[in-house]
């Protein structure tokens, strides 16, 4: 018998089982000095004011933040999430650096300050020791991130149930691809993903989310001008390289697109809504 993915709580926005896929909206604590123009740009001045962004994304619109604690000082991420809980009741999802030794150190702390519901991650095998026991005690919700396999993916999910994590608060992510860089293994592995947890695989039926903006925005396509003509407008094809990278992860059957230029989100949510029946897990 076909089930439906097991539903995920947001603290108040709900994932996977019979709901809509969700976009949510990254911003980046620090902004790199190799960060895309157009990204720049989008956001104006408030792009390097954490609390203004943070502010500007609720008053476009956006119903899910994905914040990127992506600085060097553990001290000075406790205090941005601080101020953050401050300014916006919106559901979070906290991630790290990636950077698996430093994120087993940062991931802890941010889930001890924050005071409500929140969605953290990614552990991977190798830090979730470190990491998950503390953010299942402060009763949050936890990301697991293996290197697109699905064998890695049930691995890691019953590691995490092992330390005492409900299933119903884990999210899978599966180190998405961007268009042109691998995406097509990442939506193969994700439809497997996806079959085998409505074939019945209680390890594997959790919902899948997938940081589509980290990767498209990596791509010379989405960030360089120096490229044949033929390519057409740069700024269109940006867009459209985030805006493609992600509606191939929902067709796959993602359940959150984490994404970052505020055009491409709109887009994608009115991708979602035209094409709804299709898309709900």
């Amino acid at each position: 018998m076909m089930t439906k993915t097991r539903e995920f709580d947001l603290n108040g926005i709900k994932a996977g089982a019979s709901n809509s896929p969700i976009v949510a909206c990254e911003i980046l604590t620090n902004i790199p000095s190799n960060y895309p123009e157009l990204l720049k740009k989008a956001w104006g001045e408030t792009i390097y004011n954490l609390v203004e962004c943070v502010k500007a994304a609720e008053k476009l619109g956006f119903s899910l933040l994905c914040i990127r604690f992506n600085g060097e000082n553990i001290d000075e991420s406790k205090e941005c999430l601080k101020e953050i809980l401050a300014v916006t009741d919106l559901p979070l999802i906290l991630t790290g650096s990636f950077r698996r030794d430093f994120d087993a150190q940062l991931l802890p702390e941010l889930a001890r300050i924050a005071g409500r519901k929140c969605t953290i991650g990614a552990v991977e095998e190798e830090n979730h020791k470190a990491i998950a026991p503390i953010i299942n005690e402060c009763g949050h919700n936890i990301i697991a991130r293996t290197p697109i396999d699905i064998n890695l993916t049930k691995q890691l999910n019953i590691l995490l149930t092992e330390i005492g994590f409900s299933p119903d608060r884990i999210l899978i992510d599966p180190n998405t691809g961007g268009l042109g860089y691998g995406l097509d293994y990442a939506y193969s592995i994700i439809e497997r993903i996806k079959l085998a947890g409505a074939g019945g695989d209680v390890m594997l039926n959790m919902p899948i989310i997938t940081f589509v903006g980290e990767e498209a925005w990596k791509t010379k396509e989405a960030k360089s001008e120096a490229v044949p003509q033929e390519w057409g407008d740069f700024n269109t094809r940006a867009i459209t390289w985030e805006c493609i990278t992600a509606s191939s992860m929902l067709t796959s059957g993602a359940n959150i697109v984490v994404m970052r230029h505020p055009e491409a989100i709109k887009n994608i949510d009115k991708f979602i809504n035209n094409f709804k029946p299709h898309l709900q897990a």
